[in-house]
């Protein structure tokens, strides 16, 4: 059960980080904004992505505790969470906005 737990995890944020890069182009990709609005979605899905490959080698390893396997799988939802919060406002952006984000000359 706690290994499913974690591929589910995983792969859900792994889909938002992944979801909201493609949909979000940035044209100046090392402007304050675009690495406010991106690099830490770059980031964080990378390290899912490790994480996930690491648990299809290792499989998964409950802490040792059971306090320990609440607070990780805790700060695993947590981090989905944000993920889907900034994947779904950018949905809800772009449909409020069809003309897309404004582009700074």
């Amino acid at each position: 059960m706690y290994a499913i737990t974690l591929y589910v995890l995983l792969g859900i944020g792994l889909a938002a980080s992944v979801g909201f890069l493609v949909l979000h182009r940035p044209r100046r990709f090392f402007r304050m904004v675009e690495i406010n609005a991106s690099w830490w979605v770059i980031i964080i899905g990378l390290l899912y992505a490790r994480s996930l490959v690491l648990l299809g080698i290792r499989g998964a390893r409950p802490g040792e505790t059971w306090w320990d396997t609440v607070i990780g799988i805790g700060f695993l939802a947590a981090i989905d969470a944000l993920l889907l919060v900034r994947f779904f406002s950018y949905l809800r952006y772009l449909r409020e906005h069809p003309e897309g984000p404004p582009t700074a000359s």
